[in-house]
């Protein structure tokens, strides 16, 4: 029979590593000392010892003599000749008291045995503790009442065996300096957030916080739970509405700390093409693109060892391709768990399908006590609540929320509807109105069909009480996708039918009455619909002929913000616009597939290109803008346009080069000349020129790098374009240093700097003050270089030019690694080579991890420097990427050098096994460099 008893369990600290600096014996003095003070207090405390090892496992018939003891002992411990300190945990709880025989206690057993699960919990509580911590569990902290003693609240914490997080409390001597325990193998911190208990870690993860509380699907929830223990891929199955998405939330919710690599969740719904889902889910893990290689094997790769947890969510639309990217992640990364819902099974091998049906609606007749069981009740009155706060589940209104419940079959979604009429209809009018609405139903008789016809009539009903111009704002709010803003809205659903002035009093209305939910944020407000309402809405604009006026103003709206984004990524002002890009992607390409598909004229597709360039380069979009790009040019319109291909083949050269394919960036630059020489502006033909140029100097080109340069440079002096002579000069600078002219070189430089100040152009008189510096370092002027690559740093911050910043931090890295100043170049290097791969400027990076090689092997670490070496050639190689000759009889130096540290037969292992690694492990291995050869 079990008894209701304090368990306290103490721990010394550290008792291993004394004993191992003043030895066994002394070791023995030392325990004999500590077993005297901690049994000499147990009499007055009314304690009594049940095992003993490195600490003690006490009981207690109270709280209060547990922590006046636990207090006396860590006095007692202190004052020792050899002071220790222990840690120590209490909780009360029930435990099973069992008295061994006499004769096993002759044979060494305790007198006494504690079991039950109370000592496990102390244990575990006990664990947590640091030395000279006494740590209660919220039972504990109950019994002991009021005290003298300073208690304080550690918050919660999930313990392994007991299924629910624990309070923990601190007491100790009212001046004590409390500390937060830190994270255990065992135990870790929780806070909650609604209804989750999530880790205070920093797990990573994007679940969006639930507004409302999580009611009727406990069953569900644990089930789901116990799959994603035993399947890698769990889908849950069912029509829309049912509340598939909120399960697969609150189930990633509270399995996060299952998950340390982190918790994805994946909205499918807003995506129309199949050929995007693979790019977003890379953006969503973190996982940008590789040259040369396929995405779908750098994101198998990103998750190979990860411990994560996908959410595909609403698949339906996308299934051979959500079944396929679930197949390729599910090969390779064995920790990976994926849960995905749809309206059908992926059909995956290993996949468990778990069908999500209605709420269980009570049976007729059914009286209180199992009306407020009911999960569906419980449901529809809390939502209720949420509008009418004062209603509740009493003798009067029960009869008729049963009746509502069963009509509407358990659907949460139907539920939440219905609860939203409250304001406005009582109970029995909802009722009344929903008997009038199915008298026109003819649905068949397959279930299915019925709770879908059941709840297109609410739809139905909800969109009939609206008024006219409601009911047209809802339906042209279907165009959008992934959600919009007050202003989107305003410019999409006015027109002469509907004043824009009033599309946020409509907005509102919408929002009251459940059909759009509006979500705070602290960039503003942003509405969004649910998608089974999306697609009801769609039908009604289909039914208005509607579609085409409504989309092309959608279209137009989301140009006009491509265009000012396009502007605003210049100035201050970039990361807001970058984000606003970011939120508003899904509309921007269903604006521009509307545009590819001729909704409105094709030459939209062209001018969006132009204007998302940016974005596209900096977000790494630049494989989904090049195939924008590629889609425009094979339109008709655009192919008999030579205006129109040469801006095209102009963004796709510029994305091209972001990617470092420099030979299909020159491809198309020769054909945007050719064109543009054609149409005869001379300005295009100078600009197109001069990128032109870099393009063939990159290729190792100089000559005709030079010539084309020389050209863009006269039309430039002539017209009076003194920006566009500044960056001929600047390029005819960089291709001097290229041959090896560096008085040619820093004559073009000087022009350029002149300019550039006169102009008040920072990027450019940053730019020229970094290759003036690269120069100077060529003559082994190291303090000119240095000011030179200071002065670079200098302007790029004052101006917000991260790209421009990067590569003044790398050339200062790369002198400091010329003047053998190791501590100063790992740190400038490091930081440079990090905003490469961020930029996805690949030469870059390339160039950057050369330094690293050239780094590690004067830090003694030949190996690693062969390895970095390795990865840098043969991308060099797959990309057609070269040094200047000056550059590649240094390369080719340091490469002798790397030979002679390491042994031949060691060097090609070393070099052949390297070049099987991925650029991000290069780049991992480079920033962390450890003291034998890295792996992949």
């Amino acid at each position: 029979m079990s008894e209701i008893r304090a368990l306290l369990l103490t721990d010394v600290v550290d008792s291993t590593k004394l004993s191992q600096e003043i030895g066994d014996a002394a070791m023995a003095v030392v325990w004999t000392a500590h077993d005297r003070v901690a049994r000499g207090l147990l009499d007055p405390w009314r304690g009594r010892e049940i095992d003993k090892t490195d600490g003690m496992l006490l009981l207690f018939d109270n709280a209060g003599d547990a922590v006046g003891y636990a207090m006396a002992y860590h006095r007692a411990l202190a004052a020792l000749e050899t002071p220790l300190a222990a840690r120590a945990g209490l909780h009360v709880g029930p435990v099973i008291l069992r008295e061994n025989e006499a004769s096993d206690v002759a044979r060494g057993a305790k007198p006494l045995e504690v079991e039950g699960l109370a000592k496990p919990i102390a244990a575990r509580v006990m664990a947590l503790a640091r030395a000279g911590q006494t740590l209660l569990t919220a039972e504990a902290r109950d019994d002991l009442g009021k005290t003298a003693l300073k208690v304080v609240s550690h918050g919660h914490w999930q313990v392994k065996g007991v299924t629910d997080p624990l309070e923990l409390f601190e007491a100790g001597d009212a001046g004590a300096a409390f500390v937060q325990p830190p994270d255990g193998e065992k135990a870790f911190r929780v806070v909650r957030l609604g209804d989750w208990w999530l880790p205070v870690k920093e797990i990573p993860n994007n679940l969006p916080h639930q507004p409302t509380s999580f009611i009727g699907r406990e069953r569900e929830l644990g089930e789901v739970k116990a799959l994603l223990g035993t399947a890698r891929l769990v889908t849950l199955l069912g029509m829309g509405g049912l509340g598939k998405t909120r399960l697969s939330l609150q189930a990633a919710a509270e399995l996060i700390h299952l998950f340390p690599d982190g918790v994805w969740f994946l909205d499918l719904a807003p995506i129309s093409d199949a050929t995007l889902v693979l790019g977003e889910v890379a953006q969503a893990l973190g996982v940008r693109e590789e040259p040369d290689r396929p995405l779908l094997q750098t994101l198998c790769a990103h998750l190979k060892n990860h411990r994560a947890l996908l959410i595909f969510d609403n698949c339906e639309h996308l299934i051979k391709v959500s079944a396929q990217l679930a197949s390729a992640i599910l090969k390779v990364a064995p920790q990976v768990r994926i849960l995905a819902s749809s309206r059908e099974s992926l059909r995956t091998p290993g996949e468990q399908s778990y069908p999500v049906l209605p709420l269980p609606v009570p049976a007729k007749g059914a009286g209180m006590e199992a009306l407020a069981r009911s999960t569906a009740v419980r449901l529809f009155v809390d939502r209720v609540q949420l509008h009418k706060p004062s209603f509740e589940l009493n003798e009067r209104e029960a009869p008729h929320v049963a009746e509502l419940v069963a009509r509407l079959e358990g659907i949460p979604l139907a539920l939440e509807l219905a609860a939203a009429r409250i304001r406005s209809l009582t109970l029995a009018d909802i009722n009344t109105r929903l008997k009038d609405r199915y008298k026109l139903l003819t649905g068949g008789s397959r279930v299915l069909q019925e709770r879908q016809q059941t709840l297109r009539a609410l739809v139905d009903w909800s969109y009939e009480l609206l008024e006219p111009p409601e009911q047209t704002v809802l339906s042209r709010l279907a165009v959008f996708v992934g959600g919009f803003d007050l202003a989107a809205a305003e410019a999409v659903c006015g027109d002469e039918a509907v004043d824009s002035a009033d599309v946020l009093d409509l907005l509102a209305s919408l929002c009251e009455k459940s059909l759009v939910m509006l979500e705070e944020r602290d960039e503003g407000s942003r509405y969004r619909m649910l998608e089974t309402i999306r697609d009801y809405a769609r039908e009604k604009l289909e039914q208005n002929d509607d579609v085409a006026a409504v989309a092309a103003r959608h279209c137009g709206h989301y140009f006009a913000v491509a265009k000012a984004a396009n502007h605003g990524l210049r100035g201050p002002e970039q990361a807001d616009w970058i984000w606003k890009l970011e939120t508003e992607l899904d509309n921007v390409r269903n604006a521009i597939a509307l545009a590819l598909a001729g909704g409105v004229d094709s030459f939209i597709a062209v001018k969006f290109a132009v204007a998302m360039q940016g974005f596209w380069i900096l977000r790494g979009y630049s494989t989904e803008g090049r195939n924008v790009v590629r889609a425009a040019l094979a339109l008709p319109a655009i192919e008999a346009s030579s205006v129109a291909q040469g801006w095209a083949l102009y963004v796709g050269a510029a994305l091209a080069e972001s990617q470092s394919d420099h030979a299909e960036a020159r491809k198309m630059l020769e054909t945007c000349l050719e064109l543009r020489r054609q149409l005869g502006n001379e300005i295009d033909i100078a600009a197109t020129l001069s990128t032109l140029s870099l393009a063939r100097l990159q290729a190792g080109d100089a000559v005709g790098a030079a010539a084309g340069e020389t050209e863009a440079l006269q039309i430039f002096q002539r017209l009076g374009d003194r920006r566009g002579e500044a960056i001929g000069l600047l390029h005819l600078g960089q291709i001097g240093l290229f041959e090896g002219d560096d008085a040619a070189a820093r004559a073009h430089l000087d022009r350029c700097l002149a300019i550039s100040r006169e102009i008040k152009h920072q990027e450019l008189e940053a730019e020229c003050e970094l290759f003036l510096g690269a120069t100077a370092l060529q003559g082994d002027d190291r303090d000119q270089a240095g000011l030179r690559f200071k002065r670079s740093l200098t302007v790029c911050r004052e101006a917000g030019d991260k790209r421009g910043e990067a590569h003044a931090m790398w050339w200062l890295g790369h002198l400091d690694l010329r003047s053998g100043d190791l501590v100063s170049a790992r740190s400038r290097l490091s930081e440079a080579l990090r905003a490469f791969r961020a930029f996805e400027a690949w030469e870059d990076v390339l160039g950057c991890l050369e330094d690293h090689a050239v780094l590690a092997l004067a830090e003694g670490l030949p190996e690693l420097s062969v390895g970095i070496a390795a990865v840098a050639a043969k991308a060099r190689e797959r990309l057609g990427l070269v040094h200047s000759p000056r550059d590649e009889a240094r390369w080719q130096a340091h490469l002798a050098d790397m030979r002679r540290a390491v042994p031949d037969l060691q060097y090609s292992g070393v070099w052949l096994d390297a070049q099987d690694w991925q650029i991000d492990v290069a780049i991992r291995h480079a920033l962390a460099p450890q003291k034998e050869t890295a792996t992949a």
